[in-house]
């Protein structure tokens, strides 16, 4: 139990400072392209953390899995990854680490209603309740307008929209989780977590260029991501804290933790990130938007428990 404790507070600590450094990477990399890269470096890094504890010869990473797994976790790829991933990242570059980190905690929510329509997942009244307590902490630390001004003082975007990119975001995870969670039980359940968040990020990697295609979006060489050395640097921080540390991590909480219990710790990420903010790069803490994320926070507990 001990080491499922460490392993989801270096998660909660990991993602909240992926959430910072990403951040400065999305104000200076254009938020397709800075996902589309970022996918690149994650399954190379995933691809030999992959090998590594499976002991495979990297071409088993392709061959040791059946077509459903492809299929759920290719889906869950581009669900969460591929568009869910662009959201956010468009709403971190408009809204700054803080807000986003606030409305993203809708994720859960998300989930369990996808959870409760496809794997026929119960969903009692006090699910319900904690979900409306989440949208409501979301509303009232986003309700005050000195965020807004301060959005449009920054000068990345519109309030609205950023919000309801964070929103489509959220929902975007959960709904992947979900799928995830499809491809992880086909098969009897005969794959790793790894090997499964390999899959993942292939897939969704491949589905930034449709997602282009689809959107008109303007060919972007990946080299640009790498032109601005600050902003590169950033994203490999992000790459380091995202899906090496943090989703290794997480991994080994779910293993060693009972779920709600690491699902609440690793909830907290948007106290973290408020806290570096505050401290770190001298920004005002608005007390609405603590006693909001307080209200969300809770009702994530009150879902996952």
């Amino acid at each position: 139990m001990i080491l499922g404790l460490i392993a989801a507070c270096i998660t909660l600590v990991s993602w909240s400072f992926g959430t910072i450094v990403f951040l400065r990477a999305s104000r200076s990399i254009d938020p397709g392209l800075l996902n589309r890269t970022r996918l690149l470096l994650a399954v190379g890094a995933t691809a030999v953390l992959c090998c590594v504890i499976q002991g495979w010869w990297p071409w088993q990473i392709l061959t040791e899995s059946v077509w459903e797994h492809w299929l759920w976790l290719g889906l869950s790829g581009v669900i969460g990854l591929t568009v869910g991933d662009l959201f956010g990242f468009t709403s971190l570059r408009i809204l700054g680490a803080r807000r986003q980190s606030v409305v993203g905690t809708m994720a859960p929510a998300a989930a369990a209603v996808v959870g409760f329509v496809v794997l026929d997942e119960t969903l009692t009244l006090i699910d319900i309740g904690a979900m409306t307590l989440s949208i409501l902490g979301v509303m009232f630390a986003m309700s005050s307008a000195d965020e807004r001004t301060d959005v449009l003082r920054e000068g990345y975007g519109s309030f609205t929209l950023g919000i309801l990119l964070a929103l489509g975001g959220a929902a975007c995870q959960g709904i992947g989780l979900v799928v995830a969670k499809l491809g992880l039980e086909a098969h009897d359940g005969a794959i790793s977590p790894f090997h499964a968040t390999f899959m993942r990020m292939s897939v969704g990697f491949v589905g930034t260029y449709v997602l282009d295609i689809i959107r008109r979006a303007p060919h972007r060489p990946l080299r640009e991501a790498f032109v601005d050395k600050s902003a590169a640097r950033a994203m490999y921080l992000g790459v380091l804290f995202g899906p090496i540390i943090g989703v290794t991590c997480s991994l080994i909480a779910a293993r060693y933790l009972e779920v709600a219990i690491a699902q609440t710790i690793m909830s907290m990420v948007p106290f973290v990130v408020i806290a570096i903010a505050s401290i770190v790069y001298r920004q005002p803490v608005r007390w609405r938007s603590v006693v909001g994320a307080i209200i969300a926070v809770i009702g994530v507990v009150l879902l996952v428990t």
